[in-house]
């Protein structure tokens, strides 16, 4: 029985062997699809891509010229605020009080100046003193001349009466428009100080951090913003990439949680130093956003993509169909190599410049 069973066995094996070696003889490879696609004009792109993460390039810090108690806290940390938007304000009274004795202030002062102004205006206008036919000399009976000196005196003593005033409504003038001066000064700092118990966004952006409640202290640092401007992502590129980057280039972004949504940058800032790691060095680029979304978050990873070449309304075709400078072409159902002349080799597509027409059909496959 035993030796039945391994003969039986071995039997069995040698069919299941036979039988392996029709059907591997008899199996043939599925057959490959071969496809066509027509050459056509557009643009043809190249990239550069990096994943990074978005973070605040600058921020602002943002508080009051005094310090005061917290009376309206109109933002957290997160928020988007436009440019002029009242983010916070401290207790005015005081301030307030200041401003309104500061305008009191410079309309006593130009009262005054508009006085010392007539005042002087006035003694401008005054006659000036002519003589008299009875000031020259006269000549008496005896035929003597003699000249009377008392009347030459009292001539002199008005004009010299008429320059003192005219000096001294001067003097008075110049001191009231120095008053004016220094009270229109005071009431700019007073104004200055007014507007500082209030915080205004001072461009568009997002609030970091916030510091203090309402009814606490305040002062000079209350609000931490980002303008929508210092909002970049910050991405590695390798060797090879960061030779084709360059300041201005156009970019997109792409963010984890819309990976559907492409939003517009360009490159802003290329380090020109490399961090070396596991023996690959790499080279940070700041790429900012052209319109900075609303659901943005810091510190959020992103993915860019630099257009690094790019030419427009060019012929081509596939990057896949073109080898070592041939393509192959079907014309009237016969399949035929052609030379070809490439340009720029795209992420998709190849510049083609010459071997094809718009409209020709290329081989996608099974060449």
């Amino acid at each position: 029985m035993k030796v039945w069973w391994l003969a039986g066995g071995a039997a069995a094996l040698a069919a299941a062997a036979v039988t392996a070696v029709v059907l591997t003889g008899d199996d043939k490879p599925a057959p490959v699809k071969v496809g066509t696609v027509k050459v056509t004009r557009g643009q043809v792109t190249t990239t550069a891509s990096a994943s990074g993460t978005v973070q605040a390039q600058a921020s602002r810090s943002l508080g009051f010229t005094s310090n005061g108690t917290l009376t309206d806290l109109n933002v957290k940390p997160g928020d988007v605020v436009t440019e002029g938007a009242v983010l916070a304000k401290i207790d005015a009274s005081s301030a307030q009080d200041v401003a309104d004795q500061a305008t009191q202030n410079v309309s006593a002062a130009q009262d005054a100046l508009n006085r010392a102004q007539q005042a002087h205006d006035t003694a401008l206008a005054a006659p000036t003193a002519t003589p008299t036919p009875s000031t020259a000399a006269s000549r008496p009976a005896g035929g003597t001349t003699q000249n009377t000196g008392t009347q030459n005196t009292g001539t002199q003593n008005t004009a010299q009466s008429r320059a003192n005033q005219i000096q001294a409504t001067s003097d008075n003038l110049m001191n009231a428009q120095q008053r004016l001066n220094n009270a229109r000064l005071s009431l700019t700092q007073a104004n200055a100080k007014l507007a500082g118990t209030v915080i205004k966004a001072p461009v568009g952006g997002r609030i970091l951090a916030v510091n203090g409640t309402v009814g606490s202290q305040a002062g000079s640092n209350v609000i931490t913003l980002a303008g929508a401007g210092d909002v970049v992502v910050k991405a590695q590129f390798t060797e090879a990439e960061v030779a084709h980057l360059r300041v201005g280039q156009a970019s997109t972004i792409t963010l984890p949680n819309d990976v559907s949504t492409k939003y517009d940058g360009k490159v802003m800032q290329i380090d020109p130093a490399g961090t070396a790691s596991n023996r690959l060095v790499r080279y940070a680029a700041l790429i900012s956003f052209e319109k900075v979304p609303d659901t943005l978050l810091y510190g959020q990873s992103a993915t860019v993509a630099v257009v690094t070449a790019s030419v427009d309304n060019v012929l081509s075709v596939p990057s896949t169909t073109v080898h070592n400078g041939y393509v192959t072409v079907r014309v009237n159902g016969k399949d035929e190599e052609r030379a070809v002349e490439t340009g720029l080799r795209g992420d998709v597509n190849t510049e083609i410049k010459s071997g094809l027409a718009q409209g020709d059909e290329i081989l996608t496959a099974g060449q």
